[in-house]
């Protein structure tokens, strides 16, 4: 069994670094080659919502004097904001989004397509995400979406205040991503060249030379005898006029 250490794996790795080079070249095209033909491209669009309990919209809206807002009104706003998500996550407003766009999706297919998640534990924003396989579907969504989203909460929730705080203008690419995938894919497969070096490596048991005598095998070499028949040493071939053989 060869001894595996760092300088083993370096040496291994140095022995076979085409084979490592033209993996990582093969896998690296072939991950190019599905981001740009075969993979669907997947488009994500995101606006978002406020939401409180009405106590902050009406204290800031009918007193003159005191313009502050309590603690207790914000904590109370913030515990809304997981009921606030279940209710945006509702069969009816999807039904109303199927027919505000023509029914071209079902209202089904609609809440497969959405994120909604609160930007944080302590913010009274609502963050709504669309993702489809167009820039323009994913933006219309969205907005679409957001612009049903107050009127639904408060027919849950009457005294809740909910407003739209930001539409979608644009949608980022999420899938494929074309460079990420390229470089995982050169890595992953010069990781298997090297795996399936290693295993070969590993059974094979010859012995290459006095380096790799020593390098294996705990013992000390007296001398070495050399192939004669490989490097033509004696030769039969010149033949003296008495029969005799040269030596060169």
């Amino acid at each position: 069994m060869k001894e595996i250490s760092i300088m083993y794996i370096l040496n291994l790795a140095l022995r076979r670094l085409w084979a490592l080079i033209l993996a990582a070249v093969v896998f690296a095209c072939a991950a190019f080659g599905y981001c740009k033909f075969l993979a669907t491209p997947r488009y994500s669009a995101t606006a978002s919502i406020l939401v409180t309990n009405g106590a902050i919209l009406v204290q800031n809206t009918t007193t003159e004097d005191d313009e502050t807002v309590s603690s207790t009104d914000i904590s109370a706003s913030v515990s809304l904001m997981e009921t606030v998500i279940d209710i945006l996550k509702t069969p009816d407003i999807f039904r109303t989004l199927s027919d505000e766009i023509g029914n071209r999706r079902s209202y089904s297919s609609l809440k497969g397509m959405i994120s909604i998640a609160s930007r944080s534990n302590r913010s009274l924003f609502i963050d709504i995400t669309f993702t489809a396989t167009s820039s323009e579907e994913a933006i219309d969504l969205v907005n679409k979406f957001v612009a049903l989203a107050p009127d639904y909460i408060s027919d849950f929730i009457p005294y809740s205040y909910a407003t739209v705080t930001s539409t979608a203008d644009g949608a980022a690419l999420v899938y494929p991503k074309t460079t990420f995938l390229i470089m995982v894919a050169a890595v992953v497969g010069a990781v298997l060249a090297f795996a399936v070096a290693f295993i070969v490596d590993s059974f094979d048991h010859a012995i290459l030379g006095e380096a790799d005598l020593a390098a294996n095998f705990d013992i000390p070499i007296i001398g070495t005898v050399p192939d004669f028949e490989s490097v033509g040493v004696l030769s039969t071939s010149n033949q003296t006029a008495g029969g005799k053989y040269n030596a060169y």
